[in-house]
C-alpha cells in the first residue's frame, strides 16, 4: 500500500521536534529519579551505620561507667583500709609507747636524783623532782636527750631547797614525749689504725721494761674514755647542761652573798 504524506514540510519538522523533546524530557526524568533513589539509598545506609556506631559507643560508655564506679569503690575501700591501718598503728604505738617512755625515763634517772611529779599534755611533759647537785641534773638531761623517746629537753627552773640537814636542787624540766620513738643514728664502722699488721702476722717483740719502771698498760685500758652514762650526750644537751650549770652557779653565789656566808 502506498502512503502519501500530504502534510506540509514545516509541520512535519515541528512534529519531529516535539517528539524528540518528549524523549529528552523522559530521559531527564528517569535520570533524576535514579539520582534521587541512589541518594536516598546512600543516606539510609549511612544513617544505619551511624546508628550502629552510636549504639556501640553507648555500650562502651556504659561499660566504662561501670568500671569507673568500681574503681571509685575500690579507691574508697583502699582509703578506708589505710585509715584503719593508721589507726591500728597509732593504737599500737600508744599501747607500747608509754612502756618504752617509762623504761627510758627510769634508765636515764641517776641514783642521786628523784622524780616527784610528771605531767604530760599534748605530747609535752613536765618533770619535777630533786637532785643532789647541778651535775646530777645535767646528767639526767643528757640521758633524756639521748633517748629516742624524748626530744627538746629544756631546763625551766632550778632552786636550792633544804630537806633536813641536806641541801638539794629542786628542778623543773620540760620535754617532748615521742611515743613512736625516733630512729637512732647508725654507728660508723670502725676505722683500722694505720700501720696495723696484716692478718696472721706476728706482733713485733716488746722491749723489756727497765728496772723499777712499771710495765705499760694495754692501750685499750689506758686510753679508754669514761662512759658518758647509759646514753650518749648530743651537743644540744651538753650546751643546755652548761647553760644550766652557769645559771645555777650564779644563783648560788647570789644566795651566799645575800646570806653573808663565805663562798666555798
Amino acid at each position: 500500500m502506498i502512503r502519501i504524506n500530504l502534510m506540509p514540510r514545516a509541520e512535519a519538522r515541528r512534529q519531529a521536534a516535539r517528539q524528540r523533546d518528549r524523549q529528552i524530557a523522559t530521559a531527564i526524568g528517569v535520570a533524576l529519579l535514579a539520582i534521587i533513589f541512589a541518594t536516598e539509598f546512600y543516606t539510609r545506609r549511612s544513617a544505619n551505620h551511624v546508628q550502629q556506631l552510636s549504639d556501640q559507643y553507648q555500650a562502651d560508655l556504659a561499660q566504662l561507667s561501670q568500671k569507673h564506679n568500681a574503681a571509685i569503690q575500690l579507691d574508697r575501700k583502699r582509703k578506708e583500709l589505710e585509715a584503719k591501718l593508721a589507726t591500728i598503728k597509732v593504737l599500737e604505738r600508744q599501747r607500747t609507747g608509754p612502756v618504752h617512755v617509762l623504761d627510758d625515763l627510769g634508765a636515764a634517772t641517776p641514783d642521786t636524783l628523784w622524780l616527784t611529779e610528771m605531767r604530760e599534755t599534748g605530747g609535752t611533759a613536765t618533770l619535777l623532782g630533786r637532785g643532789l647537785d647541778n651535775q646530777t641534773i645535767a646528767m639526767f638531761m643528757r640521758n633524756l636527750a639521748a633517748s629516742p623517746y624524748f626530744a627538746n629537753v629544756d631546763l625551766v627552773e632550778t632552786k636550792q631547797v633544804e630537806e633536813g640537814p641536806a641541801k638539794l636542787k629542786e628542778f623543773s624540766i620540760r620535754t617532748n614525749v615521742l611515743y613512736g620513738g625516733r630512729p637512732l643514728p647508725t654507728p660508723a664502722p670502725p676505722v683500722e689504725a694505720e700501720g696495723a699488721s696484716a692478718p696472721g702476722a706476728s706482733p713485733p717483740p716488746e722491749a723489756p721494761a727497765a728496772a723499777g719502771t712499771p710495765a705499760a698498760q694495754p692501750a685499750s685500758k689506758q686510753d679508754a674514755p669514761a662512759p658518758p652514762g647509759m646514753f650518749g650526750a648530743p651537743a644540744a644537751a651538753r650546751q643546755a647542761a652548761q647553760v644550766s650549770d652557769a645559771r645555777n652557779a650564779r644563783q648560788d653565789e647570789a644566795a651566799h652573798e645575800a646570806a653573808g656566808e663565805p663562798r666555798s
